[in-house]
């Protein structure tokens, strides 16, 4: 048998009892989940099974709607799972490209199946014995799967190039302002939709007009009851990708090779063309006339360009809990460059209303509920500690399978270079070379992949010693992982956060000044004006204002008491309840008297001796209960 290669399942059943045989099944695509993969892939392998004697089902795992370019599943990791405890013998699938779409994925996925412990055999091909003609036949397989998809790929997209070419529309979502005609037919095109290009026309009056933000614009359209084409509120990010649509521009282009952010875009060729066809320009019927569609542009040009969120993980996404029951996402404000968590819910029609937080001060207070929980734990029964042994014996399974792939071609390069030293014109030499030259990068191929995925073995064991330096220690600090480690993490200590103070409200920009006068001074905020009191405040102010300071509907004691009440309670100024007056004229008047040293004389009226209330200040998050699957905590003032 070829070292660094796994039984075959005809060898696993000599002498021994029925081998568990387990069905993987896979479908990519939805269309294939409602019709008839799963079904036939099922016939298949039980079929299969009936004709062994010494062959028994034990189970079938599914993964719907996984990509075969992928090699982390969840049908297909609950299977390794079972090989591991020795549950299951041999893998059957009813075809090799089941197990995956390109050669690299195939090869992955069979080499975790072969070194949790068990065989792969295929339905409709025979895979042939372990050593040399197994490695050439699989090689040969995968290729053929991978060709195939190819194939595919390019039949796609030549036929939306037939399409663009034509002047029909190639497919995925019609620009904003536009309507697909004949959906799903070949000749489908794009008609104008009456109500977004209001929209679009609107859009480039504001524009063009000048003056405004696109903060401006995008609160200009939320105020006008206007929403997104997925009925949500308008942001700087999303009008901004609208103001660059075909509807502005007067055009679609099909692989447009200026706009490459990310995985949904033309894909290139080294030469920076793009792969599957010449870029196309796709007239549409104006929404715009010409000139303003000029005139649009040019004013564009002086909006600036929203900046671009970064790509920074949030650990607690999903995880925390607002008053309206919403979960909670990661979401950079790019005005200060902040890090936030933000409810879910804001982006509704009927915006719930919940306020953001801080990621860094709420990321700091889970992590010291997770840490004294691991704390709390055996280091054995801590989540995420991996097994070294076993990371570790699979990477030597791997190294070793490396090892053999070099020592073939090795041996194939040897037996090249003694053929070529012999009879050079015969023809029966030269067919030999030839075969054994294919073979030669056939195993050159499959040593490649084997090489990439021992770099990716070498790293899970680098990570799962940084896991184990964290995580294995008597007081584990689970910030020092990385943002993904630490998702993971919570994940699994099924960590959920709610927020207790619903009133609370986060503090934009600095202090007012009034709370950091008392701050400085180290003054108390006093009892409410008594009516002596008051009438001593009264005569004070009369001495400093003219008369038309009094001349306002503002009640001013009831503007003081208000002024009293919400340095005491810590509220924000649009929070001040109608009793006090309006917030605008209570807070206007309050740092009137603040400027002009009229504020310090009034404290000391009301002071008489009496002891005071110190400024409340809400910090920087509000009262949370952080909960995890193991225990419930008290809640927690992250300050």
């Amino acid at each position: 048998m070829q070292q660094g290669t796994a039984p075959s399942a005809e060898d696993k059943g000599k002498g021994s009892e029925a081998l568990a045989v387990a069905a993987y099944m896979r479908v990519s695509t939805a269309e294939q989940m409602r019709r008839y993969g799963i079904p036939a892939q099922a016939d298949a392998t039980r079929t299969f099974v009936e004709r062994r004697s010494n062959w028994r089902l034990a189970g079938s795992w599914e993964d719907l709607g996984e990509s075969g370019a992928t090699t982390s599943r969840p049908g297909l990791n609950e299977l390794l799972a079972e090989i591991a405890v020795g549950r299951v013998d041999v893998v059957l699938v009813s075809s090799l490209d089941r197990l995956g779409r390109t050669e690299a994925a195939i090869w992955r996925c069979l080499w975790q199946i072969e070194d949790a412990g068990a065989g792969l055999e295929c339905c409709d091909r025979v895979l042939g014995e372990p050593g040399l003609d197994r490695w050439l036949t699989l090689d040969r397989l995968a290729r053929a799967v991978e060709a195939d998809y190819c194939r595919i790929v390019t039949r796609t997209q030549s036929g939306r190039q037939l399409k663009a070419v034509g002047g029909g529309w190639p497919g995925g979502p019609a620009p904003f302002g536009y309507r697909i005609s004949g959906k799903g037919a070949f000749g489908s095109t794009l008609e104008v939709d009456s109500t977004e290009a209001a929209v679009v026309r609107l859009l480039a009056d504001l524009v063009i007009e000048g003056g405004q933000t696109l903060t401006d614009l995008a609160e200009e359209l939320n105020r006008r009851g206007i929403p997104t084409r997925s009925g949500k509120r308008w942001t700087t990010a999303n009008l901004h990708r609208r103001l660059k649509s075909a509807a502005f521009l007067g055009e679609a282009v099909f692989r447009r090779t200026d706009q490459q952010w990310g995985g949904h875009c033309t894909r290139l060729d080294g030469s920076g063309q793009p792969l599957y066809g010449e870029s196309v320009v796709i007239p549409l019927p104006p929404i715009l006339s010409a000139d303003r569609t000029r005139a649009f542009q040019q004013a564009l040009t002086e909006l600036a360009r929203p900046r671009r969120n970064p790509l920074g993980e949030y650990p607690l996404t999903g995880r925390i809990h607002g008053p309206c029951g919403r979960p909670y996402v990661g979401c950079f404000r790019s005005k200060d460059g902040v890090r936030t968590y933000r409810c879910s819910g804001w982006q509704e029609k009927v915006p719930c209303g919940c306020f953001y937080l801080r990621a860094d001060h709420v990321e700091e207070q889970v992590a010291r509920h997770v840490d004294a929980l691991l704390a709390s734990m055996p280091p054995h029964a801590r989540p995420m500690l991996p097994s070294a042994s076993e990371t570790q014996r699979r990477l030597d399974l791997h190294a070793e399978r490396v090892r053999s792939l070099e020592r073939l071609v090795a041996q194939c390069a040897e037996e090249l270079e003694g053929l070529r030293c012999q009879a050079p014109n015969s023809r029966v030499v030269a067919a030999a070379l030839r075969q054994l030259d294919a073979d030669r990068r056939a195993l050159e191929r499959v040593l490649a992949h084997a090489r990439d995925w021992l770099a990716e073995l070498e790293a899970r064991v680098l990570r799962d010693v940084r896991l184990t330096d964290v995580l294995g220690v008597a007081a584990p600090d689970s910030q020092a992982l990385l943002p993904s480690e630490q998702r993971s993490l919570i994940e699994q200590l099924q960590v959920r956060v709610d927020i207790v103070d619903a009133e609370f409200r986060y503090r934009e920009g600095t202090k007012c000044s009034a709370a950091q006068w008392h701050g400085r001074t180290g003054v108390t905020v006093p009892a409410d004006p008594t009516d002596s009191s008051w009438a001593r405040i009264d005569e004070l102010l009369r001495s400093r204002y003219r008369p038309h300071h009094f001349r306002s509907p503002l009640d001013l004691r009831a503007a003081l008491t208000g002024m009293l009440h919400r340095l005491r309670t810590g509220i924000l100024w649009r929070d001040l309840p109608e009793r006090f007056g309006d917030p605008r004229k209570v807070r206007f008047r309050q740092r009137t008297w603040l400027a002009d040293g009229v504020w310090a004389e009034i404290m000391e009226l009301l002071g008489d001796g009496e002891d005071g209330t110190p400024v409340l200040s809400h910090g920087a998050a509000p009262e949370l209960s952080v909960r995890s699957g193991a225990d419930v905590v008290n809640p927690v003032r992250i300050s």
